[in-house]
C-alpha cells in the first residue's frame, strides 16, 4: 500500500483538518450501555480560545466544556497483554504499569450551530504531549487543539492520563488512555477517532491497537481512524541527513537529538529487556507488521522542522507495507510542539482558515 504524503502550510490544519480527512473511512456505531462518567465543571463559551471558525461559521470560543472522570483500567479487567496481567506484582515493586483507577477527561461539546442534529458527526479521544513526563488538560496542545475539534462538529474528550515518573511506568500512561477510549466507544453512537500529538500521539497508536483487539473479542467497536500530530514512536530513529541539515540551528529546546529521544523512552517503559518491550508493546514503532496491521486508517502530521519527523515517516512506512491506509503530511516551516504555539503565527492561521473551512464542508457532505 502506497503513502499519500503532501505540504501543508499553516499552524492549525495539522489539528483540525486530520478528523475531515478520515471522514469517508467513518462508520456510526450502536449505542450502548455505559459505566456512569462523573462530571464535575461545566463551562460554556470558556475565554482564551483562538477564534477559529469551521465551514458553518462556529467559533471554537462557544463549545461547551465539561471535566468528567472515567473508570481507569486499575478498576477494570486486565487486558490480554503480559504488562496489564500482574498488578500485584506491579503494585509490590512500588512501579504502576497498570493506570490509573480515575482518569481525569475534559469533554468539548461543539456548539449547536456547528451540526443540522445535537449528535456530533464523530468523537474523538485525544492525548496531549509532553515527552511522556510533562502536560496536562490546560496546556495548548489539549485545550486549544480540543477547542478547534469541536468547533468542527467533533465532540473531543481531552484525556489527563497518568505521567510517567520513577513510580509510573509503561503502559500505564496508554492504559488511562485505553479505558477512555473503550469507555467512549461504549457510550457514544458516533464514529470513534484516536489521536493525540507528540508523546500523546505514541498513547493514540497503542490504545487504537487496544481498541481494536477488543473489538475482535466483541468488546465494542474500533476506532475509525487514528491521528498522529508530530509524533515519537521509536526509541531508536533511522538517521536523515536532511533533516538534521534542517534542525542543525534550533535551540536546544526544540531538538531530539538521540541521546535524548534515549532518555525519554528509559524514563517512560522503565528497566525492562527489549523482549520484554516487545511482548508487552511498549514501543509503538516496534510492534511487528502483523499487529500493526489492525490499526485503523491513520493520518500522520509531521513538523517540518522537527528531529522527530524521522519518526513519523518511518511509521508511515511501516503501516504501508502493514496494509493501513496512511495519509502523511508534513507541516510547511513548523518546529515540534507548534500546536502548544498558535499565537505565534497569524498568518498561518488565517490562510490555514480556508482550507479547514472547504475540508470540514466536504467532510460533512460524506457523512450526511
Amino acid at each position: 500500500m502506497s503513502i499519500r504524503r503532501w505540504p501543508l502550510i499553516g499552524v492549525i490544519v495539522g489539528c483540525v483538518a486530520l478528523a475531515a480527512c478520515l471522514v469517508a473511512v467513518l462508520w456510526r456505531g450502536d449505542a450502548r450501555g455505559t459505566a456512569a462518567a462523573q462530571p464535575t465543571t461545566s463551562l460554556s463559551g470558556a475565554t482564551g480560545a483562538t477564534g477559529v471558525h469551521d465551514a458553518t461559521g462556529s467559533d471554537a470560543s462557544a463549545v461547551t466544556v465539561t471535566n468528567l472522570v472515567v473508570p481507569g483500567p486499575a478498576n477494570q479487567v486486565s487486558s490480554s497483554k503480559p504488562s496489564n496481567q500482574d498488578a500485584g506484582a506491579a503494585a509490590a515493586s512500588g512501579i504502576n504499569r497498570v493506570g490509573s483507577a480515575e482518569v481525569p477527561v475534559r469533554r468539548y461539546d461543539p456548539a449547536p450551530a456547528t451540526a443540522a442534529t445535537t449528535e456530533p458527526w464523530a468523537v474523538l479521544v485525544w492525548a496531549h504531549g509532553g515527552s511522556f513526563i510533562h502536560g496536562g488538560l490546560d496546556m495548548a496542545e489539549a485545550d486549544w487543539a480540543a477547542r478547534q475539534f469541536a468547533a468542527a462538529g467533533v465532540r473531543v474528550y481531552s484525556v489527563d492520563y497518568v505521567l510517567a515518573s520513577d513510580t509510573v511506568k509503561a503502559p500505564a500512561p496508554a492504559n488511562d488512555v485505553a479505558a477512555v477510549a473503550s469507555w467512549v466507544a461504549r457510550t457514544e453512537s458516533a464514529p470513534l477517532l484516536i489521536g493525540g500529538a507528540s508523546a500523546g500521539a505514541h498513547l493514540a497508536t497503542l490504545a487504537a491497537l487496544d481498541r481494536a483487539d477488543a473489538a475482535l473479542a466483541g468488546d465494542g467497536t474500533a476506532a475509525a481512524a487514528l491521528m498522529l500530530e508530530y509524533p515519537t514512536l521509536h526509541r531508536t530513529q533511522r538517521p536523515d541527513a536532511a533533516i538534521a541539515r534542517a534542525t542543525a540551528t534550533l535551540r536546544e529546546g526544540l531538538r531530539f537529538d538521540p541521546d535524548r529521544i534515549s532518555t525519554m523512552y528509559a524514563t517512560h517503559i522503565g528497566e525492562v529487556s527489549d523482549a520484554e518491550a516487545a511482548e508487552s508493546e511498549l514501543v509503538a514503532g516496534e510492534i511487528a507488521a502483523p499487529r500493526l496491521a489492525l490499526l485503523p486508517p491513520t493520518v500522520i502530521v509531521n513538523a517540518d522542522i522537527d528531529d522527530l519527523r524521522a519518526s513519523g515517516e518511518q511509521f508511515a512506512e511501516q503501516l504501508a507495507v502493514a496494509g493501513v491506509r496512511v495519509l502523511e503530511y508534513t507541516q510547511a516551516g513548523t518546529t515540534h510542539g507548534y500546536l502548544n504555539r498558535p499565537e505565534e503565527s497569524a498568518v498561518a492561521l488565517a490562510s490555514a482558515q480556508q482550507t479547514i473551512d472547504r475540508l470540514v464542508a466536504g467532510a460533512r457532505d460524506e457523512v450526511q
